[in-house]
């Protein structure tokens, strides 16, 4: 019998994490699946664990790869897959107990080439504690004005080239994903982008769910977003890309190279974050500077399809990529030098947290990292919340807080909200000097500050 699904799993090296991910998926609601294990050559244990499951499961079927390239990886499972329907699944995430079920019903009801729903990005920290939020690929009200379901015609629609960036939280009929190849390139970093551009210039219909079906790890320092060859990756993907956009028009050129902006950019944040500008990198980065020249030449990036800041980065990049790296390495220093005092300040003094969203989450866990018992409680204005617990210590009014807690100090964490929250605490009492704003966001690299 056919089965409804088959899950290709490309792995190499992931034994902190294959297990768990491995049993998110032969745990699904939906059991009429296979599982196609795709390695390449693991050499800490992951192999050894593949095979055990495969031992206690017949749904998987474990097969080495003969390169250390994801896009071949891919590849591979997609040519053995039997299923309706096609998933991927990266070996350090997880998958939601009915995220096959659901998306396989939908799939069914519509005839869509393929069905999407939402990521949540997860970051398990040393103290026990996991952050997480949605990656919506469109806005909540878009969704909830379309009742939870947002149908698609992808080869109309150039813009989800900027939209939808992943392959992993969606499933794709077979005979589809079968006429879609992967760049073969080595290692395992950007290989989706071709793919989603070919699945998004192709596909007939298409529907996005807002709901959650997919948990992606972003605390595996191993991950191909922390590369140092990233930009020779990126580079020799949009090399590849580029055989699929002569057929197109400019409107899908144009969406590529922004995103080929965008992505490029990102990685220059994380080389500031590192403080060491890629030497090694120089000529891939000249490259894409290049490339990106040519286009806004040609308007095929202009300055409406970025944001402000985006065009402003853009300019410096191709005036003077070093001086780009210098802007982000300074910014990285200038969110780093705050977060030392207040770990400074928490050595010797207790702390309460003005508000308890995914900053202040986060900033908790920095501060138990440091010292634990730092944290006396949250305060935030949001009423709904109060005298609840949040990360195992209670929500409270902000003048409860202040009334119960006066010689503690308080930690703004509010992304757009501090100057209004710091007024707040002054009208109350709380000096200066006893306030302090917390503005490194989620950057997992702050949790090496000590």
């Amino acid at each position: 019998m056919v089965p409804k699904i088959s899950v290709i799993m490309p792995s190499f090296n992931v034994a902190g994490y294959i297990r768990t991910c491995m049993e998110s998926v032969l745990g699904q609601n939906l059991s009429d699946i296979e599982v196609i294990a795709v390695d390449a050559g693991s050499t800490d244990g992951t192999w050894e664990i593949l095979e055990e499951f495969e031992k206690k499961d017949s749904r998987l079927r474990v097969i080495k790869s003969e390169r250390k390239s994801y896009g071949y990886q891919v590849n591979q499972g997609i040519s053995l897959a039997v299923g309706e329907f096609v998933a991927v699944a990266e070996t350090d995430d997880k998958i939601a107990p009915d995220a096959y079920e659901i998306l396989y019903r939908v799939a069914q009801e519509t005839g869509a080439d393929y069905v999407k729903g939402v990521a949540e990005v997860f970051m398990e920290t040393p103290v026990g504690e996991d952050i997480r939020y949605e990656m919506r690929i469109y806005p909540k009200d878009q969704y909830e004005a379309n009742e939870g379901r947002i149908t698609v015609i992808p080869k109309e629609r150039p813009e989800l080239v900027l939209l939808d960036y992943y392959l992993w939280n969606g499933i794709y009929k077979r005979e589809f994903a079968k006429r879609i190849r992967l760049n073969e390139s080595a290692g395992a970093a950007y290989q989706d982008i071709g793919f989603m551009i070919q699945v998004h210039s192709n596909a007939r219909l298409a529907v996005y769910l807002d709901k959650v079906v997919y948990y992606y790890r972003k605390d595996n320092v191993n991950s191909s977003c922390y590369n140092r060859k990233a930009f020779r990756y990126l580079a020799e993907e949009y090399h590849y890309v580029n055989q699929f956009l002569e057929k197109r028009g400019t409107k899908w050129q144009s969406a590529c190279l922004c995103k080929m902006f965008r992505q490029m950019n990102a990685r220059f944040q994380i080389m500031g974050q590192s403080g060491e500008f890629w030497q090694e990198a120089w000529g891939d980065i000249l490259f894409l500077a290049k490339q990106i020249k040519i286009a806004v030449d040609q308007g095929l990036i202009a300055r409406h399809m970025l944001d402000e800041g985006e065009w402003d980065d853009m300019e410096c990049l191709l005036e003077d990529p070093k001086q780009l790296f210098g802007r982000y390495e300074k910014t990285f220093r200038e969110r780093k030098e705050p977060l030392q005092k207040i770990l400074n300040i928490v050595d010797i003094q207790e702390a309460v947290i003005f508000g308890c969203g995914k900053w202040g989450r986060f900033c908790h866990i920095l501060l138990e990292n440091r010292r634990r018992g730092a944290v006396l409680a949250y305060c935030d204005n949001n009423e709904t919340i109060w005298e609840t617990r949040v990360q195992g210590i209670p929500v409270l009014d902000p003048e409860k807080a202040v009334q119960k807690y006066p010689k503690a100090h308080y930690i703004l964490a509010s992304k757009y909200n501090a100057r209004e929250l710091k007024c707040q605490l002054k009208q109350m009492g709380i000096g200066d000097r006893s306030i302090s704003e917390y503005t490194a966001g989620l950057d997992m690299q702050m949790m090496n500050i000590k």
